[in-house]
């Protein structure tokens, strides 16, 4: 079981690792951007009040290399500013939203609250 701060630890480590891949060198991969997706992550998850920092861990680490690929994706539109398609010399890119791609986070349950009466 791994603490909130190893999982932002390896999740930073392994988007490093693939954006090399990409060929492109980055001396480390921006914290910044690991906080962000997995804060994302929480609040579309709405976890119960009652979840401890390890359950939150736990249902995270199923998903880590989508919280992985949400921060390429979103480091990949970096200087975008939200736009959703670019073209440079020749290139155009297009993005399904200007944040994080849906699909690399809709396997994240969403837990409902129910309102008592």
């Amino acid at each position: 079981m791994r603490t909130m701060a190893e999982l932002e630890k390896y999740v930073s480590e392994k988007a490093k690792e693939y954006w090399e891949e990409t060929g492109s060198a980055i001396n480390s991969f921006p914290n910044s951007i690991v906080e962000f997706v997995i804060e994302y992550v929480c609040n579309n998850c709405h976890f119960p009040d009652h979840f401890a920092e390890k359950d939150i861990v736990s249902v995270l680490e199923k998903g880590k290399n989508s919280l992985v690929m949400a921060c390429v994706d979103i480091h990949s539109k970096a200087g975008a500013d939200g736009q959703t398609m670019h073209v440079e010399n020749g290139i155009t890119r297009m993005y399904k939203s200007s944040w994080i791609t849906f699909d690399l986070i809709s396997n994240f349950p969403n837990y409902v609250k129910i309102i008592g009466r």
